[in-house]
């Protein structure tokens, strides 16, 4: 495999890491809420969601995917308080249990008899054998997950907006301008993409540095690392931009809709039964694939960092993972974004500008050398 390759399968890791759970669903909502402010939609969530998260990959590529170099300047003791934070927030007590609600609201519209814990449960048993071997995660997720999720989405996206009603259709919203705008930049915070680059960062840069050649220099290791983000913002804009028109189209629609079954509805209304199927096995491959990343992040930190391998093996660590994953997912979508909703209004900011102040320290030193 070229280099070249192995760079166009990062950037896809990037995008199969980030787009998972909330990036299906926030798309769908805030074209629904918003109609025909879709663009001002769309810029405030693509700033929020896309650029601001690869600017994090990028920043974790620059400290050589090491959280602690990342975060140094807030002291050690505080580094671990905000990762474990962090990792508790995007692993089984949020982000990973909202990843089951969304893949079961796909198959709970076209069947509605199949009992939520067993699929709960099912799903975050796969989760766990397929997290078992660490070392192949961004090589699965960037050469198999990629293609499946963005052709099944942009298929279904695609066709949604062919069948559906035309632009020229959409409801007027009654929310002015710069609510639209702020609402959904705000709303990005939810799928905390940020805070996924401080997590899978390290995963995306020992891929990288595996793959490129030994003696590459750091400015080329990072001008490959930028190319890699810039696939991954690419796909991720493309994706995002279809999803909210589509949201937008089906508004009037979509009204009574619980949030995570818009995506089953819109394919239900627009292509009948079939496609709900199908639009259920894209959302199951989304949902798993950032579903994989996250139990191998968050089972390394508890047992690298807080057991210190010792007490119990990394194996019972992933078990013990995906059982707090399924017993937090019988909460639901709605309550667990309420949950995180609290904390991130406040955490998010901050984490913004520190990842602005960081970089901007690394080139400043840089010049001043």
């Amino acid at each position: 495999m070229s280099s070249a390759t192995k760079i166009v399968t990062a950037g896809f890791a990037i995008f199969s890491m980030i787009f998972g759970s909330g990036n299906i669903a926030f798309p769908f909502i805030l074209g629904k809420n918003f109609s025909s402010e879709y663009g001002v939609v769309i810029c405030g969530w693509l700033l929020s969601t896309v650029a601001i998260p690869i600017m994090g990959y990028y920043g974790a590529f620059i400290f050589e995917g090491d959280y602690k170099k990342y975060l140094s300047p807030i002291g050690k003791h505080a580094t671990f308080m905000l990762m474990a934070l962090l990792m508790a927030m995007a692993g089984p007590f949020g982000v990973m249990a909202r990843i089951v609600n969304v893949s079961f609201g796909g198959v709970h519209v076209i069947a509605p008899h199949i009992s939520e814990w067993i699929f709960n449960l099912v799903f975050c048993s796969t989760t766990a054998l397929l997290a078992w071997n660490p070392g192949k995660i961004v090589q699965i997720i960037g050469a198999i997950f990629t293609p499946l999720k963005f052709g099944g989405v942009m298929a279904i996206a695609i066709g949604a907006a062919y069948f559906g009603n035309p632009f020229s259709e959409i409801p007027e919203s009654t929310a002015p301008v710069a609510k639209c705008f702020f609402e959904s930049f705000k709303t990005g915070f939810q799928t905390m993409d940020l805070i996924a680059a401080f997590i899978m960062g390290s995963a995306v840069y020992t891929y990288l540095k595996k793959s490129l050649p030994a003696d590459i220099s750091k400015k080329d290791f990072l001008r490959s690392s930028l190319l890699a983000c810039a696939i991954g913002a690419l796909v991720l804009a493309v994706a995002y931009i279809c999803l909210t028109l589509v949201g937008a189209q089906y508004s009037s629609q979509l009204q009574d809709v619980p949030n995570e079954s818009l995506f089953p509805q819109i394919a239900y209304l627009a292509m009948g039964n079939s496609a709900s199927w199908f639009v259920a096995i894209v959302i199951a491959v989304c949902c798993l694939a950032t579903s994989i990343a996250l139990a191998t992040v968050f089972t390394d930190f508890v047992y690298l960092d807080i057991l210190k391998q010792r007490f119990i093996s990394r194996d019972v660590c992933l078990g013990i993972t995906c059982s707090l994953m399924f017993s937090l997912s019988l909460l639901g979508f709605d309550q667990i974004c309420k949950m995180l909703g609290a904390i991130l209004e406040t955490l998010y900011p901050a984490l913004i500008v520190f990842t602005i102040c960081r970089i901007a320290y690394y080139y400043i030193k840089k010049g001043n050398e």
